[in-house]
């Protein structure tokens, strides 16, 4: 059965990527709304792959020490197994779609030391 969600609908969770707002989660994948508050910690996923939709806002996304302006409407893919991070410009709110392949799993999170 398909049903209708709406992000304003769930309550955000502080995340190590900022306020996350989980909007979907299968078997399969996991979509998430992350509103980004200044830095995220440098980390990668052994499993999971992911998309990076800027929705809105500006900054840059450090993706093996190489660093991207990103912008409203921009797409990243991050190959699993690759360092990443997001940073948000600071006069700028940075919201970013993130979509994960296979689903989001806190345990396939790895931390830079």
């Amino acid at each position: 059965m398909t049903e209708k969600i709406n992000k304003l609908d769930i309550r955000p969770k502080e995340d190590p990527c900022g306020l996350l707002r989980e909007l979907y989660n299968s078997k399969n994948l996991s979509i998430a709304h992350v509103a980004v508050l200044g830095e995220t910690r440098n980390h990668m996923h052994r499993k999971m792959e992911e998309v990076y939709y800027i929705e809105k806002g500006e900054g840059q996304v450090v993706v093996d020490d190489k660093a991207l302006n990103i912008r409203e409407g921009d797409i990243i893919p991050i190959p699993k197994n690759t360092w990443h991070y997001l940073r948000k410009s600071e006069e700028n709110p940075l919201e970013v779609l993130v979509i994960t392949h296979p689903k989001y799993d806190q345990d396939d999170l790895i931390f830079e030391k």
